[in-house]
């Protein structure tokens, strides 16, 4: 089972909740393979910038001699760091622009966490609408093209 993390628009923006984040708080491989090109995708830009250069200094630290195992392992630890904390950095940064953690889901997939999620919101009113009176404006149905198949998904006049 996995957690999600279901994060709220700004208030200022529309309060429908279709336009929710479900976050998946897992393992990322891509993050693990290009981290600053994961983060970059995510608009952290600062940590991207970081990442990158970290890495850098790594490929340079592994030119030393003496220090290859060094680099090698540091190049390793920030990948595997992005790829472990790399949601929760993206979830940081979304709450920080506004956003706001509404709920945590423990469930097996997405399909099932939003289901979840979406199943405890309160729903909308079902209060009846007024009709309107249209019992006066139908006219019956004429011979010439109401009672004859047509090609639509219903059948007019019930038929």
């Amino acid at each position: 089972m996995k957690s999600y993390l279901v994060l709220a628009p700004p208030k200022g923006a529309d309060p429908d909740p279709a336009k929710a984040i479900i976050l998946a708080d897992r393992f990322s491989w891509l993050a693990l393979f290009f981290p600053w090109i994961w983060l970059l995708t995510k608009r952290l830009w600062l940590a991207a910038v970081a990442v990158f250069l970290a890495q850098i200094a790594a490929v340079q630290l592994t030119q030393i001699t003496g220090f290859e195992v060094a680099g090698i392992l540091l190049g390793f630890a920030i990948n595997l760091l992005v790829a472990l904390e790399g949601r929760h950095f993206y979830s940081e940064s979304l709450i920080r622009r506004g956003w706001t953690l509404e709920d945590v889901v423990t469930a097996a997939d997405l399909d099932t966490a939003e289901q979840i999620y979406f199943a405890g919101l309160p729903q909308a009113s079902t209060a009846p609408i007024a009709a309107a009176n249209w019992t006066n404006s139908v006219r019956p149905p004429s011979a010439a093209g109401w009672d004859r198949g047509g090609i639509g998904l219903f059948d007019q006049g019930g038929r």
